[in-house]
């Protein structure tokens, strides 16, 4: 039987690195959740992503709906179509924000996942489910110091934002369907950049805020650690990795890390080769506890009087906590699965094209 995947976030970073490489794979048919005020813009939307993704137009269909509404959006004739054609779903929909309010981090994450799993149960009750692949995050370790394996998940871990949080609380979700018997993978991965071949990105995101500031030469002082250790993977690397673990029938019921893991980068290793690459000043360091007492007082009256300035004072409150240190992601299942795919490229390796794609872009935004 022909597989057809419900595909949410298709329109996304990563949904748009997944679509072309689910229909290379034995006639596959995606159905693609996309939003729209009406049937016309769900149809223009479905046409660029075809064309934007260069895939056959037979074999991408959009169903119009919303990860964030109840029931995913669906009408009535979307949801008899879904559960009728289905035979898979791939949920790689989600709020990568890290400043957003707990409610509605929860209805973009974890009510959206709650739509996933209902629509996964009505699908295995007619016998039409081969399974379901969820996209999580490895930061659902948060705050947790040392080692995070693939099979944990609440260990008492406190949270930096309710990004964290919600995929958590997902998570817990999911892993209460599998208990069920519901044919579910879990798909982790660590901060996601451009693809590693070109360094495009549809999402200038996480790691390019610091990146964006020290470009453009807003700020050069770093206030954390330059030990810290950043886990970063190329989003063509995540898709290729998905797609091959979802063709396994032993991954069902587990979940897998896809990061560097042990093979990591230190802060200091990434600054000092974006240094390099831009002909930036050497970025200066300052303990983070000393920059909120001292500097963070100083400068704020003066910086939150302007966009710029308040855009600089969100991210940092955003992603400092990054910059205190971070888990070491074991992927031991990963690398079992997979092999050698299961390790991604040395981000020193393809930093430069990553670097100068944003560049070249003005990281999304002429501001």
């Amino acid at each position: 039987m022909t597989d057809t995947v419900l595909l949410t976030g298709a329109t996304g970073q990563l949904g748009t690195a997944l679509l072309p490489r689910l229909v290379a794979h034995n006639g596959t048919v995606v159905l693609a959740l996309v939003r729209g005020r009406d049937a016309a813009e769900v149809e223009r939307r479905r046409a660029d992503l075809v064309t934007r993704c260069g895939v056959p137009d037979h074999r991408v269909h959009a169903v119009q709906g919303d990860v964030s509404a109840p029931g995913l959006g669906l009408d009535a004739a979307a949801r008899a179509r879904v559960e009728s054609e289905a035979t898979s779903i791939v949920h790689a929909a989600a709020a990568v924000r890290f400043d957003l309010p707990a409610d509605k981090a929860a209805r973009s994450n974890i009510a959206a996942t709650e739509s996933v799993l209902e629509l996964a149960r009505a699908l295995h009750q007619a016998r039409r489910l081969k399974r379901l692949d969820h996209v999580s995050t490895a930061y659902v370790a948060g705050r947790h110091t040392g080692r995070f394996h693939e099979h944990d998940l609440d260990v008492g871990q406190q949270f930096r934002n309710t990004y964290e949080w919600s995929k958590l609380q997902s998570e817990l979700r999911v892993r209460a369907a599998i208990a069920e018997g519901l044919p579910i993978s879990v798909h982790r991965p660590s901060i996601v950049v451009g693809e590693a071949a070109t360094g495009r990105t549809r999402a200038f995101n996480v790691l390019y805020w610091p990146l964006k500031i020290y470009v453009r030469g807003w700020w050069r002082t770093f206030p954390g650690r330059p030990d810290t250790r950043v886990d970063i993977v190329p989003v063509d690397w995540v898709a290729d990795a998905i797609t091959r673990l979802r063709r396994l029938d032993d991954t069902l019921g587990r979940t897998f890390h896809l990061a560097a893991g042990d093979d990591a980068r230190t802060v200091r290793e990434l600054a000092e080769r974006i240094a390099a690459l831009t002909g930036g000043p050497p970025v200066r360091y300052i303990d983070q506890a000393r920059y909120r007492r001292f500097v963070r007082p100083l400068i704020w009256p003066f910086l939150s009087l302007t966009r710029r300035g308040r855009g600089i004072l969100r991210g940092g409150e955003a992603y400092m906590p990054y910059f205190l240190g971070n888990p070491v992601f074991d992927t031991s299942s990963t690398r079992a699965a997979l092999g050698d795919a299961g390790s991604p490229p040395p981000v020193l390796e393809y930093l430069e094209r990553v670097v100068r794609f944003a560049v070249d872009r003005d990281f999304g935004d002429p501001g």
